[in-house]
């Protein structure tokens, strides 16, 4: 190497070795040893432990390369020490053909890090039968889900799905069971299910199937096969291709499960009911080189891959032990359907909706100040003259967004109105199922993030009525309501999104939030003897239900 280019390396490296003691609180020594630090090297930059091994046999025999997941280093020990000179001397710094280029010093041999990648046990109730299906009967179920021809329902963003005997609803993860398809599951399959039938891990043959085509990149959520549509044994089949599945606890717990090509995987059990799978989306997992030996790492590059998820169709209701994971048993015992009436409703809106805005309305304007895109690209092409009634206006950060309009806002809280008429606007305190205006006669009518707050399937239904009095005849109107489905085939939603957990990347996979939350009783008032229990929501995290209590954190 030249001046420039022996100085850009030592830089390089420098930069490498701040990394290493950041992370393994591990310097290298400039006294040669049988040991290199490799930087730029590593599982993190996508380099493979076959790469490693054929670069540097070359200049001698290897006793050991140690990768650690998603680092950007490796470890590379000799026999012997002149054999780790030539090595270093030859690549350190020199760009490879392959356009890899390698920052090296040595190390300590005692300092170099042992793999303590382990693999948790899996989920109970998980059976993986490995070679269930031949090359040959691969080859031909392949062409039989050929996926060349598919139609645009058929492609989703992260893979391209069909559908047989029944329609597999993603968002929901269930099926309606009144829509029966034509398409029945093709009889190529049917040997295959009536040999899990025999060896008992099934009561009978599956009668749905969804087949998913991913290429390498593409994956799909952590997610639970809704209890109350499906029944116990879940059955995934692989075809083209291994790949990682990831299972996640309520506990956060996650257990990378490898899937070889031509595998069946059956679910039963804790691991059906109670784990979350999913596939991360990637072109590459981190698997171990031998089964026996999961301290040996190297990245699998994935091709097309092409998956048979076969499932029981549920009559009537799950009573399964896992009830907090359980949609039946949940709705059955938490929900406020049927459990008020007119009056204990307005009470529940009154203790835990209008009294909690009452006294974090400060608090709640400061952390709502900016409204949401779509709301304003609405308002912003509404014509001049028009009158627009902001229905639950809240601090009003939604008033003055349309030019030349005349604007009315109004609002149940007295302390988020006087804030709102703050900002110069017009505003009225007044219920949203009694709005103080009269019918037909408003141009638009707005309603932010506010009929969620109602108690009951009525109630909410009438606000609806009351913003449709007041619209006149070919008016428009905009609601905002949370979704319950936080989780679609494109993934989950930015709300999931901005959960970022303290985690360690696990081996084979990435964690990914879980469902987790606690009951609450609620007491109607002093006098009554009825009492809900209802769960609480964890921030940034899926919604058990439609009825739930959302609690209010003040930052100090």
């Amino acid at each position: 190497m030249d001046l420039k280019a022996t100085k850009k390396a030592a830089r390089k490296l420098k930069h490498c070795e701040k990394i290493l003691l950041k992370h393994e609180n591990l310097k290298i020594t400039l006294i040669p040893s049988n040991s290199l630090f490799i930087g730029n090297g590593g599982l993190g930059c996508g380099i493979q432990r076959e790469f490693l091994a054929d670069l540097f046999s070359c200049y001698g025999t290897l006793e050991d390369i140690v990768l650690l997941p998603d680092k950007p280093y490796a470890f590379v020990v000799y026999k012997k020490i002149e054999d780790a000179e030539k090595a270093l001397t030859s690549l350190h710094g020199q760009k490879l053909k392959t356009g890899h280029m390698f920052y090296i010093s040595y190390i300590n041999r005692s300092d170099v890090p042992q793999c303590n990648a382990t693999y948790s046990c899996w989920p109970e109730g998980l059976v993986l039968l490995e070679d269930f299906v031949t090359p040959e009967e691969e080859n031909e179920m392949l062409s039989v889900f050929s996926f060349e021809d598919c139609n645009d329902k058929a492609v989703l963003k992260h893979r391209k799905v069909k559908h047989y005997g029944y329609e597999f609803i993603y968002g929901s993860n269930n099926i309606d069971k009144n829509k029966c398809l034509d398409s029945k599951i093709p009889s190529i399959c049917m040997p295959h299910l009536e040999k899990l039938v025999a060896l008992g891990y099934i009561p009978r043959v599956p009668d749905q199937l969804t087949v998913n085509h991913y290429l390498p990149g593409q994956g799909i959520p952590l997610h639970v096969d809704t209890h109350s549509a499906f029944e116990d044994g879940i059955i995934s089949l692989s075809l083209g291709s291994q790949v990682v599945m990831d299972f996640s606890s309520p506990e956060h717990d996650i257990v990378p499960v490898l899937l070889p090509r031509r595998s069946v995987l059956i679910m039963l059990r804790e691991s059906r009911y109670k784990w979350k799978h999913g596939i991360t989306p990637r072109k590459t997992d981190l698997v171990p080189v031998d089964a026996n030996d999961s301290s040996s790492l190297t990245l699998c590059h994935r091709s097309p891959r092409t998956s048979l998820t076969f499932r029981l169709i549920r009559n009537g209701e799950c009573n399964c032990e896992y009830k907090k994971q359980c949609d039946s048993q949940i709705t059955s015992s938490l929900s406020t359907k049927d459990l008020v009436n007119e009056d204990e409703a307005k009470e529940l809106e009154n203790k835990f909706v209008n009294q909690v805005y009452e006294e974090i309305a400060e608090h709640f304007s400061v952390t709502r100040y900016k409204p949401w895109p779509k709301v304003a690209s609405f308002l912003s092409g509404i014509p001049s003259g028009s009158l627009i009634l902001d229905v639950g206006c809240g601090n009003g950060k939604n008033m003055k967004l349309s030019s030349n309009c005349y604007e009315i806002g109004c609002d149940a809280s007295c302390n988020l109105a006087q804030l709102c008429s703050q900002r110069n606007t017009q505003v009225v305190i007044a219920d949203c199922l009694k709005l103080p205006y009269r019918d037909n006669c408003a141009d638009v009518v707005i309603c932010i993030a506010v009929i969620h707050h109602m108690s009951t399937k009525v109630r909410r239904a009438k606000a609806v009525q009351e913003i449709v009095r007041v619209l006149r005849p070919c008016g428009q109107a905009l609601i905002y309501v949370w979704a319950f489905e936080q989780e679609s085939p494109e993934g989950p939603s930015n709300y999931l999104k901005q959960n970022k957990p303290n985690h360690q990347h696990n081996v084979l996979g990435m964690e990914q939030d879980v469902l987790k939350f606690e009951s609450s009783e609620i007491q109607l008032n002093d006098s009554s003897t009825k009492v809900l229990k209802m769960p609480v929501h964890r921030n940034r995290t899926n919604f058990v239900q439609q009825d739930m209590l959302v609690p209010w954190k003040e930052k100090k």
